[in-house]
């Protein structure tokens, strides 16, 4: 019979057991999708380790849905060649039925180990493919098998032309692309330019196309395309978009060299939401249709004018006419201030349009295509101007030619009070920033003299310095925030106020510290932001200053 003494000691055993693991493993015990699912956020080189701790973590290991491997010795060397093997024999050796959700690899690569790898991952149903091949040795035709993958939603492909190309005939010619939901290409060659057709893509709803060469005349007509992304097709001639899907639209640094008088440009979008177009040329020829649902439009452009685009132009800003929210920057106002001239305005206004942003240097070459803006904008509640630099001695010239010496420009603004008065009556918010140095502070006086005397419903007037420095350069101060207090207003309850430095792009306390203590002779308002603590708060007030 087991004495209480005995009893107590072997209950005291067994639980010393389950506390220091000698009783069951209870992480083992987890379903295998909760296991994936930890072993997840650690690298696919820790995940293989794993392996060794038990036969159960061994099978977790070689069923493992998610593998990432990245090398980046040149592709001679010998740990180069092992992570050829590794990754080799890891496919080689899976479970039978384990599908592959996501595969990646980074690093220099030949043609032979993609050739090899790319049937374990048809085999093994894989998803999503990542390749970032760094360089390569032998010139790679896209894998005839993965083209026949099912299994594939979504596929990045980023390399190095002339080694990667991608031809529209292998696509064609299998239905294994023909499920992908999306796709990323950089850096690969397109020996011809029919691609991106409904029956290549059916199910396309995401598209990027970055830094792709061989691209002249490009067609899509992707019927479940939604986000169309192209990125620095520099040479391309012509672009056609067809979509009744597509909500959003990036175009970035293209058209920069195309044949000028050949190019050409048409769009079908009809429930297209967002659009950007930044950096890229305009075409001469082509069709734009109106975008009824649009709410936010983007247009940096940057090249010189010339009279033959003002009408690429016009026909942009008449497919904007529902826009929401519009912004506009750099010589774009060159191109509205012949507008203005030659056509007296836009054909079109912007009757949903509340939200405005402009970026310009208030130069006199783009002080009319500024106003030929506000007057096709009857309805805007905020506005925003940030005032650029000025870009130098050339500019006088150019803007001497469009005014003609007819108007001074408070004269000119003081003459579009009428014309304007629509917007005036709407606008409740106006932000300005404005830089520190090199720029006309009348022509910044100007504009506002003129929101602020004709803004019958203004609520405030913010005056934000480009930098924290704006306090510090002598006479900032009394150029440009006096004399805005004093200006007549045109709404009895219209605020003006000077906005502080806005300390939300990665400053961190330390050098918002430095700043205060460098420049502690002057006043500097900031604006603290709102994850700060009170002790951090406490630390900027107790800062000396003179």
């Amino acid at each position: 019979m087991e004495t209480r003494a005995a009893k107590k000691r072997r209950l005291m055993e067994e639980g010393k057991k389950r506390n220091i693991g000698g009783g069951r493993d209870r992480l083992s015990d987890l379903p295998d999708d909760i296991a994936h699912r930890i072993l997840s956020f650690l690298p696919t080189t820790s995940v293989a380790r794993t392996s060794v701790l038990s036969k159960r973590w061994r099978y977790l290991w070689a069923c493992f849905p998610i593998l990432y491997f990245s090398q980046v010795s040149d592709p001679w060397m010998t740990d180069s060649m092992l992570t050829e093997d590794i990754i080799s024999a890891v496919l080689s050796r899976r479970h039978e039925n384990s599908n592959i959700k996501f595969f990646g690899f980074k690093g220099y690569l030949k043609a032979q180990w993609l050739h090899d790898w790319i049937p374990w991952l048809v085999k093994h149903k894989v998803e999503e493919l990542v390749l970032h091949i760094l360089s390569g040795i032998g010139m790679l035709d896209f894998p005839r098998p993965l083209l026949q993958c099912d299994s594939l939603r979504s596929f990045t492909l980023k390399g190095k032309s002339p080694f990667l190309q991608f031809s529209s005939s292998y696509v064609k010619a299998t239905s294994g692309l023909r499920n992908l939901h999306t796709l990323s290409l950089t850096d690969v060659e397109f020996p011809d330019d029919d691609l991106f057709s409904d029956s290549s893509f059916p199910f396309l709803e995401k598209l990027t196309i970055d830094d792709c060469v061989g691209i002249i005349h490009l067609k899509i007509c992707c019927p479940k395309l939604k986000d169309l992304q192209l990125y620095r097709i520099r040479r391309m001639n012509s672009l056609d978009i067809s979509g009744v899907s597509l909500e959003t639209l990036k175009i970035n640094n293209c058209f920069k060299d195309m044949r000028f008088n050949e190019s050409c440009l048409n769009i079908f979008a009809p429930n297209l939401q967002s659009f950007c177009w930044v950096g890229s040329n305009f075409a001469v020829k082509g069709l734009i249709q109106s975008f009824p649902i649009l709410r936010t439009a983007q247009i940096n452009y940057h090249f010189p004018f010339t009279r033959m685009k003002t009408q690429c132009a016009v026909n942009l800003f008449s497919a904007f006419s529902q826009v929401q929210n519009l912004s506009l920057y750099l010589q774009i106002f060159k191109i509205l201030s012949n507008i203005y001239f030659e056509l007296g305005g836009l054909p079109c206004s912007f009757k949903n349009l509340t939200t405005l942003y402009i970026s310009t240097s208030l130069s006199k070459s783009d002080i009319p295509g500024i106003a030929c803006l506000f007057k096709s904008s009857p309805v805007v509640h905020k506005l925003g101007i940030r005032i650029n630099r000025s870009r130098g001695p050339d500019g006088d010239k150019w803007d001497n030619y469009l005014l003609n010496g007819h108007y001074t420009e408070e004269q000119f603004w003081q003459a579009q009070a009428q014309t304007l008065n629509p917007l005036l009556c709407h606008l409740k918010v106006v932000k300005i920033w404005v830089p520190t140095r090199d720029i006309d502070h009348e022509r910044v006086i100007n504009i506002v003299r003129f929101l602020l005397e004709h803004g019958k419903n203004l609520q405030e007037m913010i005056i934000a310095p480009e930098y924290p420095q704006a306090y510090c350069v002598p006479g900032w101060k009394d150029k440009i925030i006096v004399v805005i207090e004093g200006l007549p207003r045109g709404s009895a309850n219209v605020k003006i106020s000077c906005q502080g430095f806005c300390w939300n792009h990665g400053k961190d306390l330390q050098e918002m510290i430095f700043v205060l203590q460098k420049y502690k002779d002057y006043y500097i308002p900031v604006d603290i932001p709102a994850a700060w603590t009170k002790d951090d708060i406490g630390i900027i007030e107790g800062l000396p200053r003179d």
